[in-house]
């Protein structure tokens, strides 16, 4: 069974995962201005959502090389909370976020 996350910001789309736990994230950081904050922010979220150990590897020289690190979540709410904590650098372009092989894609501006 698969289960909508629905995020309280209107900054990125839905994302259906499946229900359940052991959800495996991917994260790039994409920023070439200042690519070492945004790792630093990311990092903070992922120690909230997986633990300390799951920081393993993602290190200034890795998002450089274009490291797309990877980390297991074991449950959906945390899941949902780290993808609401990081929607604003989502919408930004600053980072890209795959949820058991979803991309979570932003919202496209609308205009009149």
């Amino acid at each position: 069974m698969a289960q909508i996350l629905k995020f309280p910001t209107k900054k990125i789309e839905p994302v259906t995962v499946r229900s359940g736990s052991k959800h495996r994230i991917s994260v790039e950081v994409l920023d070439d201005v200042r690519p070492r904050r945004t790792r630093w922010r990311v990092q903070f979220e992922i120690q909230e959502a997986a633990g300390f150990a799951a920081l393993k590897g993602f290190t200034d020289r890795a998002v450089a090389h274009g490291y797309r690190h990877r980390f297991e979540v074991s449950s959906t709410g945390a899941v949902r909370r780290f993808v609401a904590e990081t929607s604003g650098l989502v919408a930004a372009g600053r980072i890209a976020i795959w949820i058991d092989g979803v991309k979570v894609q932003p919202l496209v501006a609308r205009s009149a």
